[in-house]
């Protein structure tokens, strides 16, 4: 398949292009730092799949040209901690849209707190208590749905490297629209009580590595698949847990 990432020398970017070279797509990808990248890639199989191109997500012209041709879209560029998130993930979105037209497939990234809970009217970013900055995956979210893209948005929660280097082979519990996690237990206390504590509970069962992350989105990059225009959790196998690691 003809892939384009956008943002490959980041943590998600850089397993996601290593992954899909292995498994023998053609992938460009789209980065600001060509002195990064080589130092990154030094890895990498079958880069004679490898097409790059460097440029910053505001150069249109640039970004657009890159998609031309391409069977999906995956883009890993920014964080939540970026101000700009919402303006970089709408950019792309739009520039997807406008490239491939409808039902084009496109994969991005959200957090755990953008799922809905189990049992509840509730997604945790909503809740007053959750960090502004996570917020910003509900308008992405919001934004995103309301196209015509087959997209999908992996809603994982911190990641940290694999220890091997690799992802699971299998095991992951992954889930569509809700957490991949047990539901907060019915007890007398507020709802939004009962939703926090689960989070700070059940938080350690969704830390996966960010090879785990490239392999669930590779794994479903086909069009019309079981997570199209889907929110998609994802959470280590039961009885797992991890900290994350700074």
């Amino acid at each position: 398949m003809k892939i384009l990432i956008v943002g490959a020398t980041g943590s998600s970017g850089q397993r996601l292009a290593k992954a899909a070279l292995e498994r023998n797509h053609e992938v460009t990808v789209f980065v600001r730092n060509l002195q990064k990248l080589e130092l990154i890639r030094s890895s990498w199989a079958h880069s004679e799949n490898l097409k790059i191109i460097i440029g910053n997500v505001e150069e249109k012209e640039k970004l657009e040209n890159a998609m031309v041709g391409k069977e999906a879209v995956i883009n890993a560029a920014g964080t939540a901690a970026d101000s700009n998130f919402s303006d970089l993930v709408k950019s792309i979105t739009d520039s997807t849209q406008k490239v491939l037209g409808d039902g084009a497939r496109f994969w991005f990234f959200g957090g755990a707190a953008a799922l809905d809970v189990p049992g509840t009217a509730i997604r945790a970013a909503e809740l007053p208590i959750i960090r502004s900055k996570f917020k910003c995956h509900l308008d992405n979210f919001s934004y995103v749905s309301k196209t015509n893209l087959d997209w999908s948005m992996l809603c994982p929660g911190p990641m940290n490297p694999a220890k091997n280097g690799s992802a699971r082979a299998e095991g992951l519990r992954i889930t569509s629209e809700i957490w991949p996690v047990k539901p907060p237990k019915k007890t007398m206390l507020p709802q939004t009580l009962r939703v926090l504590s689960t989070i700070k509970k059940r938080m350690p069962e969704m830390i996966i590595s960010y090879e785990d992350a490239a392999k669930v989105i590779l794994d479903n990059l086909d069009r019309d698949g079981p997570f199209c225009c889907k929110r998609v959790g994802v959470a280590l196998p039961p009885g797992e847990t991890d900290t994350k690691e700074y």
